[in-house]
Order: C-alpha cells, then structure tokens, then sequence
C-alpha cells in the first residue's frame, strides 16, 4: 500500500516538465529554465550568442556563453520580475 520504491527514485538527468536544462560557465553549471522565460527579450539574446558560438547544430544540453553566477543573478531578477506580473513558478 505505499509507494513504489521505484517511484521513490528520481532521476536528476531529466528536466521537470515544462522546463529546459540550460548549462553555461565555465564550470559548465546546470540551470533549469521555465520554457516561458525562453522568449524573454534578454533570454533571445543570449539564445542568439550561444548560436553564434554553438552553431544551431549543437546536440545535447543547451549551452549559453556566460557566466554561471551572472546567468543565475539574471534568473534571480527574472523571478522578480515575473512575480510582479502574476506569474509564480517560471524559473
């Protein structure tokens, strides 16, 4: 009657639905970015580097050309931003 130990189990390499596993640094840091915060103006632009840099091609995790702590001060006021608009949970 209780739950599988199977379920109990998760598996970190597989992004929550609805967001997208994003890796930029030089450490190369895991972010996982709501798929709404995609199309933030400041989010096309760094898609637009990295596809520059990346090439459109790239298989794997999407990689960002910035740095880690400055891409997770963006996400940090991007939540900020996005609470005031009414919307919880984006990143």
């Amino acid at each position: 009657m209780g739950v599988r130990s199977s379920k109990l189990k998760k598996n970190i390499n597989i992004a929550p639905r609805g967001y997208v596993p994003i890796c930029c640094g030089d450490e190369t840091r895991r972010f996982m970015v709501h798929r709404k915060a995609l199309a933030e103006a400041d989010f096309l632009e760094l898609l637009c580097k990295a596809a520059e840099e990346y090439d459109f091609c790239h298989d794997g995790v999407l990689r960002i050309p910035y740095e880690a702590k400055e891409f997770e001060e963006w996400m940090i006021n991007y939540k900020k931003i996005a609470k005031t608009r009414g919307q919880i949970d984006i990143i």
